[in-house]
């Protein structure tokens, strides 16, 4: 028999609770949207919403709050709709450091069936988080009450609140790296790095690179695919072709003399673009032998082209030579971004003398890598040479937001590897250089009695294996066996 009673009892709680689950309201208060997203960067952005009563019968009176996290958002505009024909508003008050809106409007005239917008709020985004965190908070509607006419009972209703999700993207990195610290004049240079988004490698990215040397003259500019060149380029190079002065094509150049290039350009955007045009040739033995540039505004769906000479110097090797064309909004040292990967172009060299060794060829790079390999030419000195690296990238989903990165480092040139002073001999000076950073590391050891970065010499470290970041016996073997060189 007890078995017997409880047994009812819990049926008749679950047929209540399943009631209760059911029970779903004519009248609806809800936001409008129910859903806002964004996504970053979306600092200072605004958006509007609206509280909005739908299918309400014989409405007196409404009062509600709504209730957002002030560390996200900003409640910046309130606009009160006429629902009623005539009102009286009791209460229209902001409270933003415990982020509630209190809204209570009577009719001064009949009551109101329908539906319609009670309020609408704009508000600004005051936190967007960093990747990989997202941030959201509900837009709360609270103490809601409708009132019928003339019974001035409450009206029941559902209440939807709203949701505001703000989202991270993943961030742009670029890195850029050279094989040394540290080269003689006439080495090869190799420049290299990954493009990444988040964590995943960009497959259809461009890096534009400027090798700027210690005058401040440009002497390699290029713009490397990460992998594929990207379905869609604003500004596309259709052709580079080596010409006369005529434009007729030409395919050998002898030293001394002008070279010329044709580069034909498209302008595929829906509006007109500046576009900085280069050209930059390198010998048979991949030395950079010559850069020439154009500014130019390209018509939006336009075709242009523009011919371009440069001397080809006495020095230049003979044999098969290279040009690569680029399309640019500026040069990458003023933070400037390619429109498209480069096109090449070969031609030849010619004249009295032995021919060079070697040709160039360029190669596509694995997923969001790049790389360029140069030789240093003997007429642009020593010094501190700078790479200045870009990439832009469209995110395009799901923000179809543009993302900008640049990075850069240095290198050193001198005419001796090991000599350190650039006397143009490795003498004593260069073995005591050497010796005073024995023992030195770019990062302490906890572990050893005394701080091993206090004479650290990133330029000495030039071991066999060099930049491993310590300095020991190795290295001064290395300059003691160059000892006495000489230019």
């Amino acid at each position: 028999m007890k078995f017997t009673g409880m047994f009812l009892i819990l049926a008749l709680f679950f047929s209540m609770f399943i009631v209760s689950v059911a029970q779903a309201y004519t009248t609806k208060l809800y936001v409008d949207p129910s859903k806002v997203e964004c996504w970053a960067p979306a600092l200072d952005e605004t958006f509007v919403i609206n509280v909005t009563v739908a299918n309400v019968s014989n409405l007196r009176t409404y009062n509600i709050k709504l209730y957002w996290n002030t560390t996200l958002l900003d409640l910046v505009e309130v606009n009160v709709q006429p629902f009623f024909d005539s009102s009286y508003i009791d209460k229209n008050e902001t409270n933003e450091d415990q982020g509630w809106y209190w809204l209570h409007v009577a009719t001064l005239g009949g009551p109101k069936t329908g539906s319609g917008v009670l309020v609408t709020l704009s508000f600004k985004i005051t936190y967007e988080p960093e990747w990989p965190e997202n941030a959201t908070c509900t837009l709360d509607l609270t103490d809601t009450r409708l009132e019928d006419w003339p019974s001035f009972e409450p009206i029941l209703h559902d209440v939807i609140d709203g949701e505001y999700s703000c989202y991270s993207t993943p961030p742009l990195s670029l890195t850029t790296v050279t094989d040394k610290l540290s080269y003689e004049v006439g080495d090869s240079v190799h420049i290299y790095g990954n493009l990444t988004l988040g964590s995943s490698p960009v497959q259809d990215g461009i890096v534009a690179l400027e090798v700027v040397n210690d005058s401040d003259q440009t002497i390699v500019i290029r713009c490397q695919s990460t992998g594929v060149p990207p379905a869609s380029q604003i500004v596309e190079i259709v052709d580079v072709t080596p010409c006369d002065d005529q434009g007729n094509p030409q395919t050998i150049f002898y030293r001394g003399y002008l070279a010329h290039f044709n580069v034909t350009i498209r302008n595929n955007d829906i509006e007109t673009r500046p576009v900085l045009i280069t050209i930059n040739t390198y010998d048979a033995e991949n030395r950079p032998i010559g850069i020439k540039a154009f500014n130019a505004q390209v018509t939006a769906g336009a075709t242009s082209w523009v011919m371009l000479g440069l001397g080809i110097p006495d020095t230049a090797s003979f044999g098969e030579a290279m040009v690569y064309a680029s399309t640019l909004n500026k040069w990458p040292k003023a933070g400037g971004t390619a429109y498209c990967p480069e096109k090449s172009a070969t031609f030849e060299i010619s004249g009295s003398g032995s021919a060079g060794a070697g040709t160039q060829s360029s190669s596509s790079n694995p997923e969001g890598t790049y790389n360029l390999t140069f030789k240093l030419p003997s007429n642009n000195g020593v010094g501190n040479y700078t790479v200045y690296a870009s990439s832009e990238y469209m995110v395009h989903e799901p923000t179809q937001k543009t993302r900008k990165v640049t990075n850069e480092v240095t290198f050193e040139v001198v005419w001796l590897k090991y000599d350190f002073d650039g006397d143009g001999e490795v003498d004593i000076g260069d073995v005591r250089r050497v010796a005073r950073a024995y023992g030195s590391a770019a990062v302490d050891d906890p572990e050893t009695p005394y701080d091993e970065t206090e004479n650290w010499d990133p330029v000495v470290d030039v071991a066999p294996e060099g930049g491993n970041g310590k300095i020991t016996i190795a290295d001064v073997r290395e300059v003691a066996r160059h000892y006495g060189e000489t230019i």
